[in-house]
């Protein structure tokens, strides 16, 4: 089946298509400069993280891009700072911190735990060379990361950072030493459903199979559509492969548990049902057989019993909010144990992108992880005494 993008969007980068994406990027920003000029913007959000939210919605928003277009802006722009921000815009810093693995069926990075009790610690530890036999060695908890990016950009180190703060949290605080494995999943439309969730499978099923890591050492995390590919992994793993365990937990941040139906976009959030449809027809091919399976739209699962106990961020001003909101009361009402964040004023992501939400905000989200991931912990000490 052809895949048709976005129709709207002029398919190369021509002088039209500049010229457009420049009107648009335009009108955007003006329209965010007058109403933060009048006190028409959410309460205690700067101008800057207005633009920032603009960007992202140029990036994500399908208006007019088609998708190697966002994904040429977001390298540009949210990952350029995202990078910035970690310390590994460089190739090198880059391998300081985090080593590139794979096995069968997969590829990642694995994000060791590293002392940062001390600059000159974490520099110290920091010359420590690791490989792929030392996934999950050192740690209490294996953190198993999977990105966002609607399954059709983004990469497996954007969140760099956010891992980093997560493993200096729980070092400092709790006493608790964690190591990140970030898959690199394929992209749609290149590779639609199910690679990414087959590779996350993989990966999951080498990391406790391979390496030898207890699920209950185990806590599954990602944001938007990496949290799709995290329900909807413990789907597969609960259904088809119950010898393999469940992890003992998953934190998801505004998960997108594609719903069906579609809600009205929130003015202020960059997540759009224009850009929504054309990611989800990139990773289902657009075939109501895929669109409706529980693999895809965890939501739509006949039952989530099961499924391990959650952390969920909710952004109050995310488009996406209401569907979401629908999966906690599917969930909750079905038992499940769930811990639910949601920040009023706050947009798609808001937990993990410091320029959207800023640094403040995501240090109590960071707090927030910290102490459940120690709970985590605690509770599997509990069940090895």
């Amino acid at each position: 089946m052809t895949f048709s993008q976005n129709q709207n969007a002029v398919q190369f980068w021509t002088p039209i298509a500049y010229t457009r994406l420049i009107l648009y990027t335009t009108a955007l920003i003006l329209r965010t400069t007058v109403r933060h000029a009048f006190g028409r913007t959410p309460k205690g959000q700067s101008l800057l993280a207005g633009f920032a939210i603009q960007l992202l919605k140029v990036i994500m928003g399908g208006r007019v891009l088609n998708i190697n277009q966002s994904r040429t802006m977001m390298a540009f722009s949210s990952n350029v700072t995202a990078h910035l921000n970690s310390g590994t815009f460089r190739q090198s810093s880059k391998e300081q911190w985090a080593t590139k693995v794979k096995g069968q069926g997969w590829n990642g990075f694995w994000i060791p735990y590293r002392d940062q009790s001390s600059k000159e610690k974490t520099k110290m530890d920091l010359k420590n060379k690791v490989s792929a036999a030392d996934i999950g060695a050192g740690c209490d908890i294996v953190m198993f990361a999977i990105h966002g990016g609607a399954m059709v950009m983004g990469d497996a180190l954007m969140f760099l950072s956010n891992y980093r703060a997560w493993m200096k949290e729980l070092q400092i605080k709790h006493n608790v030493k964690i190591g990140i494995l970030s898959v690199e999943y394929s992209m749609s439309p290149e590779v639609p459903y199910p690679g990414a969730l087959n590779e996350c499978v993989a990966a999951y099923s080498h990391l406790v199979e391979y390496q030898g890591i207890d699920p209950h050492r185990v806590v599954m995390c990602g944001d938007s559509a990496g949290g799709n590919l995290c329900l909807a992994t413990a789907l597969k793993l609960r259904d088809d492969y119950p010898h393999i365990g469940l992890p003992a937990a998953q934190v998801l941040f505004s998960p997108w548990v594609m719903c069906t139906k579609h809600y009205k976009d929130s003015p202020e959030d960059y997540i759009t049902n224009d850009g929504g449809s054309i990611y989800v027809e990139a990773y289902t091919q657009n075939l109501t057989k895929i669109r409706t399976s529980p693999y895809v739209a965890p939501i739509l699962a006949s039952t989530l019993v099961g499924l391990p106990k959650m952390l969920i961020f909710i952004g109050g001003l995310e488009t996406l909010r209401l569907s979401i909101e629908n999966f906690v009361e599917k969930a909750t009402a079905e038992g499940l144990d769930l811990e639910v964040h949601l920040k009023e004023g706050q947009v798609h992501d808001y937990a993990l992108v410091e320029d959207i939400s800023g640094p403040k905000i995501v240090a109590e989200a960071n707090q927030i992880v910290g102490k459940f991931v120690a709970q985590v912990r605690d509770k599997y000490i509990g069940l090895t005494v």
